[in-house]
């Protein structure tokens, strides 16, 4: 004998689906500043390091993390925070609605200056070659890494500085990618002797030369770049708050005090 369904019981049906479907589509659309703050929440992702965001157990902490923080604050937001290490997931992410913010140091690229808005520079800084001093192949010219493989963990933003490098010395650097990695976890790797080459920002070498004395970071991969935060290019209101907050913060007492903490 065929059931029969009650028709109040396919309208609580359809009614569920469609606050279904309209739930995920709220959580990916893109928002600007507005909406954030009728939202009463900011989504906001960085990477999973001391420099980005890290949990350790009940301590939360991160140099970019604490800023955004204050950001959140002064909007009066609550802090919605994401970590992902893989700057192509998360650009996709961005671009999708996903998220607010990225608030990693991204480099400037012509690729993603078409794709994305930026904050104003939180930083000016340069990558370096990382290995160790009593390696047998200790290298001091860029011309010398010809042939060789650097490390870098999966969607790194510096394969293309690689990429850029092997054009300019006319000859193939390789690019090993590691899985469920991080530049800090590929630095250890090279003191470890997992791995001979990675590569880092002069900022995060200077603190690591304190942790892996056994390092070499005197070799320049790239030129100065300016690192900033990614905003998706419909949020331009966002952009602008975003700015004025930067404007304000970096270079005050506070900044400094947290620079120094980090640094």
């Amino acid at each position: 004998m065929e059931k029969l369904i009650k028709p109040a019981t396919i309208i609580v049906a359809i009614i569920a689906f469609v606050s279904l479907i309209f739930a995920v589509f709220k959580t990916n659309t893109v928002r600007d500043f507005d909406e954030i703050i009728s939202s009463g929440r900011i989504r906001v992702l960085t990477d999973n390091s001391s420099l980005g965001f890290r949990v350790e157990k009940d301590s939360v902490y991160g140099f970019q993390y604490e800023i955004v923080k204050v950001f959140a604050d002064k909007l009066g937001v609550e802090l919605e925070i994401s970590e992902n290490d893989d700057v192509e997931q998360s650009v996709a992410g961005l671009i999708k609605g996903k998220y607010d913010l990225i608030a990693t140091m991204i480099p400037l690229t012509s690729e993603y200056r078409e794709q994305l808005l930026f904050s104003d520079p939180l930083q000016v800084n340069k990558q370096v070659l990382v290995q160790r001093n009593d390696s047998n192949s200790l290298i001091d010219k860029q011309y010398d890494l010809a042939n060789d493989t650097v490390y870098l963990p999966v969607n790194s933003p510096y394969k293309m500085l690689i990429s850029n490098l092997s054009n300019d010395i006319a000859d193939t650097i390789y690019v090993s990618e590691l899985k469920n990695s991080t530049t800090e976890v590929a630095v250890k790797m090279v003191a470890d002797g997992i791995i001979k080459y990675t590569i880092c920002s002069e900022r995060l070498a200077k603190k690591m030369q304190l942790q892996y004395p056994t390092l070499n970071f005197a070799m320049d991969i790239g030129f100065q770049q300016e690192g900033v935060w990614a905003i998706n290019k419909n949020a331009i209101e966002l952009q602008k708050k975003l700015n004025e907050f930067l404007a304000e913060y970096i270079g005050s007492t506070a900044y400094w005090e947290l620079y120094r903490k980090y640094y």
